[in-house]
């Protein structure tokens, strides 16, 4: 295997774990995880963290949803219902 070759793809692993933790990381998600996923996978982990969801504006949206007085069809988090049976 041609040296230049191997060196060129270690190089694009690194930065594109690097780059991966630093987007998993303000996305508030496993910063460590992408670390690892682009060192494994290189630009594809990088790809795929830039496609992750963000948490803050998650949490943001479902605020700003129940103070304008939507109610959730269902419960989740692990919450009980209020009901009395």
């Amino acid at each position: 295997m041609d040296l230049k070759f191997l060196l060129m793809v270690l190089v694009s692993h690194g930065i594109s774990a690097g780059l991966s933790k630093t987007v998993a990381a303000q996305k508030a998600r496993n910063s460590n995880r992408w670390l690892l996923a682009g060192l494994l996978f290189g630009p594809l982990g990088l790809i795929a963290a830039v496609g992750l969801p963000d948490r803050h504006q998650i949490v943001y949206l479902r605020y700003l949803a129940e103070q304008q007085g939507y109610q959730p069809r269902h419960v989740c988090g692990g919450q009980k219902p209020d009901t009395e049976a």
